[in-house]
């Protein structure tokens, strides 16, 4: 049997406390992994397994007979230590992305509401973290300062959250989301934080219930505040799906906005560090970049490009831009190999012509030399335009400072030989 506490707890629910710790891991995984949506789905239930084990927590704390602290005791602090520190590594991220906002008259409020709530975890925490001797004391203090600062926080950020009036000139999650240009990686982990920033004030007023009020009254609250962070959970998926669909607008946006700022850099830089760029940002999606000299005329280069952009002559450049799902399978690059591998830029051909006057009857033989047009149309394959497998096909002459970015499982390009010679790419 495990030490007890002078109020026994029974294995079960010291495994409850433990298991609700959890919700911390999950939160900071979420921003490092891209697995928002997989954390949001069942991010209410998780919060109210942390809520649930730490008031249950509290209780024993607020109940424990006596100054000596048993092992369990101490085991389960250093657990609620490893949380602290993980919602810390959150709040850093979240202070550190919503300086970007422009918050108007909403920055005061949200700011005081922040502060409020953080002020108040931190008295609630002095009441499970503190010497046990000092439990009554930390109670105290932490009632005291709820009264004083925290009546209303939670609700007051749910409805911030959630869009409607109180207090808020606009929609947190709307204004966010402008600010940060449709990034779905920054908005994700604003959300978060928000996320984290609710949780943390929803413990800090039942917990304020729980120890003023009997038991039926918190009960209560923990139901309707179930309901409320599933409809956070809820509108947040919307907003991030919102933004995963708005991609293509932004990203034309948004390669044209990086052209504008990024015209001292060489072509192969600026290949590289747009592909960068559009693969954090829009971290769903595969990406190829080709950037070249801002020649004009399909006689030297042909481009299709399927959920993509062709931006010629922008800024000194021409830019193609191609994009495919994650999740769509690669194309088979031996296959495509081989396609790029017949073509021939230049043919040598004889036909009989009329013999001299001194009975010269050879063959006249020629070169004749393909453009990129006749190429583009001629010899490649119609099978290669088809978007469905191809998301990208195109010749391009090579020698314009021509460069190309994107992963060798979906991108295969190859340099023709010779001085009639052109790039020729398939990507999907």
């Amino acid at each position: 049997m495990h030490p007890r506490l002078s109020l026994a707890i029974s294995d079960n629910e010291l495994n409850e406390i433990k298991s609700g710790l959890t919700f911390a891991d999950s939160l900071v995984i979420s921003t490092q992994q891209h697995t928002f949506p997989t954390f949001m789905t069942s991010a209410a239930s998780t919060a109210l397994g942390f809520i649930s084990g730490t008031l249950k927590f509290v209780g024993f704390i607020i109940s424990f007979l006596g100054t000596n602290e048993s092992h369990e005791l101490l085991a389960i602090k250093r657990l609620y230590t490893q949380v602290n520190t993980r919602f810390d590594a959150v709040d850093v991220q979240l202070s550190a992305i919503q300086k970007q906002i422009d918050w108007s008259r909403l920055k005061l409020q949200f700011g005081d509401l922040e502060r409020n709530i953080k002020s108040e975890s931190i008295y609630l925490r002095g009441i499970y973290m503190s010497p046990i001797a000092s439990k009554d004391i930390e109670k105290e203090f932490f009632l005291h300062a709820w009264e004083s600062n925290c009546w209303v926080c939670a609700l007051n950020l749910y409805h911030g959250i959630m869009g409607s009036d109180a207090g808020f000139s606009d929609d947190i999650l709307q204004v966010a989301m402008n600010t940060f240009e449709y990034s779905r990686p920054l908005t994700q982990t604003f959300m978060t934080g928000l996320f984290k920033l609710l949780v943390i004030s929803v413990t800090n007023e039942i917990a304020y219930r729980s120890l003023k009020h009997p038991k039926v009254s918190y009960l209560y609250q923990e139901r309707l505040w179930e309901q409320r962070l599933q409809n956070v959970s809820a509108r947040m998926l919307i907003f991030d799906e919102k933004i995963k669909n708005k991609y293509h607008e932004q990203a034309e946006k948004d390669i044209v906005n990086f052209a504008k700022v990024s015209q001292t850099l060489t072509n192969e830089h600026f290949t590289k560090k747009l592909y960068d760029f559009l693969v954090q940002k829009y971290y769903w999606r595969d990406w190829l970049v080709i950037v070249y000299k801002p020649i004009r005329g399909d006689a030297y280069h042909n481009n299709n490009v399927c959920d993509g952009y062709r931006k010629y002559r922008t800024y000194g450049r021409n830019i193609a831009v191609s994009s495919v799902i994650q999740t769509k399978k690669p194309i088979n690059t031996t296959e495509a190999g081989i396609i790029i591998s017949r073509v021939n830029t230049e043919h040598y051909y004889c036909q009989d012509g009329p013999c001299t006057t001194n009975y010269d009857c050879s063959p006249r033989c020629s070169t004749y030399k393909d453009n990129s047009i006749a190429i583009f149309t001629q010899q490649l394959p119609i099978r290669t335009k088809n978007c469905s497998v191809y998301a990208s096909a195109g010749v391009i002459d090579s020698w314009v400072d021509l460069w190309y970015q994107g992963l060798p499982t979906r991108l295969v390009h190859k340099r023709t030989p010779g001085s009639n010679s052109y790039s020729i790419h398939l990507f999907g």
